[in-house]
């Protein structure tokens, strides 16, 4: 990463850090919220519950671990960004299969359960869809840092997912050195 003032890569660091408590957070506020919500009626609902948040979690600790090993490496330890890489390496078509099942499962529960259960599948189905593609295809969130919002309200489309980018650099670059 170039040079920048003192005040902006604070300010980045910060950011970052953030970033990585939320999405670690959201592991395990993302199931306790759903379960509270829509409580499971029967073994059924445990098990669709299951499947779909099972690739919705994961898919937030890749998330957790990512601004993690980029925060490390901001700060000169890229150790953990080389093993996120082998991980992620693994990880990403196993996730996207666990996806698509999460989806199926989700439209089982359409067959299968009632209303509140229903929507709660189908919205962490939904979630777990979104954050495969924020991280392993192109990054969907612009909301929090101003520069991505404004290219996106400027009409320069999506980029690459950060993840997807780094996947792609240490595969061209297959050292791990960077």
């Amino acid at each position: 990463m170039r040079m920048m003032a003192a005040g902006r890569r604070e300010a980045l660091l910060k950011r970052l850090e953030g970033y990585w408590k939320m999405e670690a957070g959201c592991v395990f506020l993302v199931p306790a919220l759903a379960l509270w919500v829509a409580p499971p009626g029967d073994w059924t609902d445990i098990a669709l519950y299951a499947a779909v948040l099972a690739p919705a979690c994961l898919l937030l600790a890749v998330g957790a671990g990512y601004w993690f090993a980029l925060l490390a490496g901001l700060r000169g330890n890229r150790t953990p960004m080389r093993s996120l890489v082998r991980v992620a390496r693994i990880v990403r078509p196993l996730s996207l299969l666990f996806v698509v099942l999460a989806a199926i499962a989700a439209g089982i529960g359409w067959t299968q359960s009632d209303q509140p259960v229903r929507i709660a599948l189908s919205a962490l189905a939904l979630l777990a869809v979104l954050e495969w593609v924020n991280y392993f295809a192109i990054q969907l969130q612009h909301f929090d840092n101003m520069p991505d919002f404004k290219r996106l309200l400027t009409g320069k489309g999506f980029r690459q997912a950060h993840l997807a980018r780094e996947l792609s650099v240490r595969t061209v670059n297959s050292s791990d050195k960077r």
